[in-house]
């Protein structure tokens, strides 16, 4: 029987329990701890420089986000002041006819002529103000 007893505790020893999901996981971590951490530590220039870049990407975003905001914003402004401007040149060019004109004034008491402005000149000039060259 005593022989039996070391055989058992051997075959024990021997067969450990296979770890399952996380503990097998942080086997490989615990397995790798030393080496792993130097080849970290040998990678973490570039690892840090990958780590720059991505933040980079995100600030690069969000001002490309901000600046397409503020592009829709200015043009929406633009359109809507267009259609001011499209109003207001409307209103104008109706104000400017010379029906318009001759009724805004009426109250004033202003008439429209009925016959051409008379031209009053200087002698010796033209109805334009140039002098006549006269041989």
């Amino acid at each position: 029987m005593n022989n039996e007893q070391p055989t058992s505790q051997t075959s024990v020893a021997a067969s450990p329990k296979k770890k399952s999901g996380i503990g097998r996981l942080l086997g490989k971590f615990d397995y790798a701890g030393e080496l792993g951490l130097k080849q970290l530590l040998l990678h973490m220039p570039f690892v840090m420089f990958l780590v720059g870049l991505a933040l980079l990407h995100i600030a690069n975003s969000h001002l490309a986000d901000n600046l397409a905001r503020q592009i829709a914003k200015t043009e929406k402004q633009v359109k809507d002041l267009h259609w001011r401007y499209l109003t207001s040149s409307s209103d104008l060019m109706q104000k400017s006819k010379l029906s318009e004109v001759a009724a805004l004034v009426r109250p004033l008491g202003l008439k429209e002529l009925r016959e051409p402005p008379y031209v009053i000149c200087e002698r010796g000039e033209d109805e334009t103000g140039n002098p006549e060259n006269k041989p």
